[in-house]
């Protein structure tokens, strides 16, 4: 324990470190994102979701000098560290250096760290509202909690290992970041409360599939007919229709999916041109890209 605690503010993160530490998170998530037998799995979940890039900034704050330094420090991180993704992946991905149009979200993320890593090195003063500082960031955590924990149940063991992951990190922040044994104690019940409501809400979500209408005419710049035919690379994934929908009017494509994951949406026109799609699906939730 003693040595997950040196995380959380017993480290000297110099600058050449944590450009070091920004290229290894960056290259490892782009390749994560890309190598095939980890889609779908937790180890994909690190090009998706936000649970662990939430540790590394907070492990940046409890190390560094001061609020500016925290700032600082964790919006050059990510300013390194997101863009990398998407280089690593350009080379080998169809869509190349195109990839970068899905940067401005997280543009805007990197963006926000400045006043999170100011506000966030708050909480080393150890005062009754540094509870207030961190309790948002486990409300944050336990959403991601409560959609694994949902995969989980729904499609065991999927998702088990960012499940616990969420869990344990919740459990962990106030236990690390602080030395006061009550805010310690009051920091533990927010984050079991948290937990405890996650996991009623996940028992709650559990599905055995997700319905979803994928696209329809006219979208990504192609024509839907009653003729056009639909189907997924992987068809353990579920499956995909065309049908015309009598109140928009026209044909779109429907997709039912009994696990999340990724595959290939292949759309093939009466004349035989097909359209192919990089379709994600996660557990409430999906990505289309056509390729």
């Amino acid at each position: 324990m003693e040595k997950i605690r040196r995380l959380f503010g017993g480290l000297i993160i110099s600058w050449k470190r944590l450009i070091v530490f920004a290229v290894i998170a960056g290259v490892y998530t782009g390749i994560m994102a890309m190598l095939p037998m980890v889609q779908g799995t937790s180890f994909h979940d690190i090009a998706m979701s936000f649970e662990w890039w939430v540790l590394f900034g907070i492990i940046i704050i409890t190390n560094s000098a001061s609020s500016k330094d925290a700032a600082l420090k964790c919006f050059v991180f990510f300013l390194i560290s997101q863009p990398l993704v998407y280089l690593v992946q350009a080379p080998f991905h169809p869509e190349g250096l195109r990839l970068f149009r899905f940067y401005p979200g997280w543009f805007l993320w990197t963006l926000l760290t400045l006043p999170m890593g100011y506000i966030g090195w708050m909480m080393k003063r150890e005062r009754w509202w540094a509870l207030l500082i961190l309790a948002p960031v486990l409300l944050f955590v336990g959403f991601h909690y409560e959609s694994f924990l949902s995969s989980t149940i729904s499609f065991f063991p999927k998702k088990l290992l960012s499940t616990v992951f969420c869990a344990a990190t919740m459990i962990l922040y106030p236990l690390c970041i602080f030395k006061d044994k009550l805010l310690k104690r009051l920091g533990l019940c927010i984050a079991l409360v948290i937990l405890l409501v996650m996991t009623a809400v996940a028992v709650g979500n559990q599905k055995s599939f997700y319905d979803a209408i994928l696209f329809t005419d006219g979208s990504y710049g192609v024509t839907l007919e009653e003729s056009s035919r639909v189907s997924l690379a992987d068809a353990d994934m579920g499956s995909v229709s065309v049908t015309y929908d009598e109140k928009l009017g026209c044909y779109l494509v429907n997709g039912s999916f009994t696990r999340d994951g990724e595959t290939q949406l292949i759309l093939e026109a009466a004349d035989g041109t097909k359209t192919v799609f990089r379709l994600v699906v996660e557990n409430s939730s999906y990505t289309l890209v056509k390729q």
